[in-house]
Formats: C-alpha cells, structure tokens, sequence
C-alpha cells in the first residue's frame, strides 16, 4: 500500500468555529472540521470507513521491514500508524472544543469514536431540537435594514439547520420561505416572483431579489440628487440688480434712469496721466447746477 504523508493543520484550525455546546454552531463545526480533516488526511480514520487493521505487528517488526530512508505511514497495514494518526485526528478535534467540551470528551478514544459520541450528542431527534429548527425556518422575517444578502444566508442557513435533524427541505420550499419572509417593503418584487406564471426557481429568486436591490438604491440616489438641486435653487432666490442692489431684475432693465446715464457719463471721462489727481463728486446734484451747466455750453457754442 502507498505511504501516506501527513499535512499540517495547525493554519487552518482557526478556521473552524469553536464548539461550546451551542446547536447553532453545530453544522459549520462539523462541515469545516471535515475539510481540515481531509486535508489533513485522516478523514477515513474519523468516519470509520478505515478500520483499524487487525495484526500483531511490533513496532520493532514494523521498522524492519521499511529501509531507513521511508517516511509518513500506512494505515491500511500496520496497527501502529493507524494508532498514530488517530490520535493525531484526535488532537485536532479537540483543539475544536471549548476548554468544558474538551475536559468532558479528553479520555475518548479512538477519533471515530470522539467524532461520533460529539456528532450523536447534537443530531439526537428530540421533538424539541425538530420544532426549534422548524420554527427558525418556518417563521423567519427579514428585517429591512439589512441588505438582502444577509436575508439569503439566513434562510439557507436554517435549511442546513433542518438537514442535520433529517428534515432537508426541497428547493422550492426554500425560495417559498425566502420569498414569504420579505419585508412589506419588497411587496413589489415578491407579489411579481409569487404569483408568476411560471414557476421561480431558487437561483432566479435570488438573483431577481438582488437586481432589485440595486434598482431601487440606484433610483433613491437619483431621487435625493434632484432634491439637493431643488434646495439649492431655493436658497439663490430671486436675482439682484448689481447696480441699485434691488432684487427682482437684472442691470440691464434697472429702473434707476438717472443711475445708469451716470455711469454712461463717467466712462467718457478722459484717461488720467502719470502725476496727475483727478477728483469727481458722484451723485447729490441740485437742479440749478445742471442747469447752469447746460446754459454754459449753450454759450460755448453759440
């Protein structure tokens, strides 16, 4: 039989969620333990479908036979190494369990034993375990504020709940719950996915409850865009004319006549030297000095 080399699993021990008697920690513990147990390379010694080999070889015989340069083990022929590697599952499995689980189960051996006194102590069918499954599944609500990504996981995590007490429900009946438990708020989309022609399967639910997720987060952003501009457009309010500082026209239809003719006058003035101080008086003119100026330049020019 081929050697079997061992790999070590202390990297991904922390991987596995640590069992501390809770049920809901139960199917993760024991779905990832198996993984890090395959990889390890043991799993066959766990579940029992290596049994130990039945021979009377010595240690020293066992040495005999293998040349100095053989490394790893073969459980398949030799007591010893399947000794060996099942107290190695053993250290693994325990390294799992909470400091009060791992005192209860530390003289358990071999590991397909350890394995299933803690697997039997979990998935015993007690009518009480069946109905607090079922209820979690049966009468789970979403709640709203969370994304719709978290819904999904809760719900099929319940399934694998059910599947570890021999209730694995079908298919359908899981999109049926995930559509029923929505919010009211997604009566839209679930009145549309329920009463269909046709009938939904999980993967179109899912992903149909996800585009809609992102439909309406996409219109709610355009929606506020268009309130910020609204209240900004408020906040200007009215234009102002810059030259009276009157709101309601602009500068060009400025009803201030005698302003504005004097603003066209000064630009005519003429453009001042270098040393030279030019003073001008705006605005507070008397009727009898522009009419004395007038009358100057009539004599001017007559």
């Amino acid at each position: 039989m081929p050697i079997r080399q061992m790999n070590n699993p202390s990297a991904l021990i922390q991987t596995i969620p640590t069992l501390d008697g809770n049920s809901v920690t139960f199917p993760s513990w024991r779905n990832r333990l198996q993984n890090v147990l395959q990889i390890q390379g043991v799993l066959d010694i766990v579940n029992k479908t290596l049994p130990r080999p039945n021979n009377a070889d010595s240690k020293e015989g066992k040495l005999a036979v293998r040349s100095p340069e053989q490394r790893g083990y073969n459980p398949e022929d030799y007591g010893a190494d399947w000794d060996a590697l099942s107290d190695m599952a053993i250290s693994t499995i325990q390294l799992t369990l909470s400091v009060d689980l791992s005192i209860r189960y530390e003289g358990v051996k071999p590991a397909h034993k350890l394995f299933s006194t803690i697997c039997d102590a979990y998935e015993k069918n007690t009518r009480a375990r069946r109905l607090q499954l079922e209820d979690a599944f049966w009468t789970a609500r979403q709640d709203p504020s969370q994304p719709i990504a978290k819904w999904i996981a809760r719900v099929c995590i319940a399934a694998s709940d059910l599947s570890s007490v021999k209730l694995t429900p079908a298919d359908q009946q899981i999109c049926y719950r995930l559509l029923r438990g929505l919010d009211e708020s997604w009566k839209t989309i679930r009145d549309h996915l329920v009463y269909s022609p046709t009938e939904i399967s999980l993967d179109d639910a899912i992903g149909a409850l996800e585009a809609h997720e992102i439909s309406t987060s996409t219109t709610l952003d355009f929606s506020n865009s268009e309130q910020v501009a609204a209240a900004a457009a408020k906040q200007k309010g009215r234009p102002r004319c810059y030259r009276c500082g009157e709101k309601g026209h602009h500068s060009a239809d400025c009803p201030n006549q005698q302003n504005r003719v004097k603003f066209k006058n000064s630009t005519k003035q003429p453009e001042a030297r270098a040393g030279a101080t030019l003073v001008a008086t705006l605005g507070n003119y008397t009727s009898g000095d522009e009419d004395d100026s007038f009358d100057e330049e009539i004599d001017v020019w007559g």
